[in-house]
């Protein structure tokens, strides 16, 4: 889905930017106040770190609501990004689930729940607790890029904020990052994702916001956001990197233990 970044919390942002377009933090960190040149830094340092160990926290509210968290591994080498996570979801009232999925080119395969053959192929759910798996899984795939959405509406892309932060003993920059969907819209050369800014646009969203947290080395070190998933509801998350550069291998499960 390439609204990763439409989420459902309107921000009222004054004048941004008004800074200079990039100065040094307390912490001696490099700090960007330009979109395009936080973007920059950020594709030259993944350029050469692709991949990383991922843990993720989140919840789902709304029809469906859920609390989940997954870790494991990830990978930017490719056309799209590869995942490999072990997925825990609870559900109101019940015990935790365990499982798990890989995301590959552009496709899920969750591993089983009922103990029969490993691994059911995505598209293949029926179960609503498989579906809700799978939409977890593809929504993790729209956003573990921290760079994705910012190339995507880098032009359209306010850094509302940039503010020292301590993560887990790491020093860092906390951006915030509002994209304002009017200018989005005008800038979208797919047809039906305009389309959808531009109701986002008419319903009285204009600007949503997330935030990425960068460190010296100008590796993201935690992003969070929130998304829609179409008649589930609202997905919240939040996402760890570590790890950045250690080699990992994801591929998609054999033939024969899938369903």
């Amino acid at each position: 889905m390439l609204l990763a970044l439409l989420a459902v919390v309107v921000v009222v942002v004054s004048a941004c930017g008004s800074g200079p377009d990039d100065d040094t933090s307390e912490n001696g960190l490099p700090r960007y106040y330009d979109a395009t040149q936080l973007l920059n830094v950020l594709v030259e340092r993944r350029a050469t770190d692709r991949t990383a160990r991922l843990a993720v926290a989140g919840d789902v509210t709304g029809s469906a609501p859920v609390t989940f968290s997954a870790q494991g591994a990830v990978s930017l080498e490719g056309a799209t990004p590869a995942l490999a996570l072990d997925q825990t979801i609870t559900w109101p009232g019940g015990q935790p689930q365990t499982s798990g999925f890989v995301l590959r080119d552009g496709q899920v395969w969750l591993r089983s729940l009922d103990g029969g053959t490993p691994w059911l192929r995505a598209t293949s759910a029926t179960t609503e607790a498989d579906r809700m798996r799978a939409a977890i899984a593809r929504a993790l795939g729209d956003t573990t890029d921290p760079t994705a959405n910012l190339s995507r509406y880098a032009d359209a892309t306010l850094v509302s904020d940039a503010s020292d932060e301590t993560v887990d003993g790491v020093a860092t920059i906390r951006y915030t990052l509002v994209v304002d969907l009017t200018r989005a819209a005008t800038i979208e050369p797919d047809d039906a994702v305009r389309a959808q800014l531009e109701q986002q646009v008419a319903s009285g969203l204009t600007r949503i916001t997330s935030t990425l947290w960068v460190d010296a080395d100008t590796r993201p070190v935690r992003t969070r956001q929130r998304q829609d998933l179409p008649g589930m509801g609202t997905l919240a998350m939040t996402g760890v990197y570590t790890s950045w550069g250690t080699p990992v291998t994801i591929t998609p499960p054999a033939a024969a233990e899938v369903r």
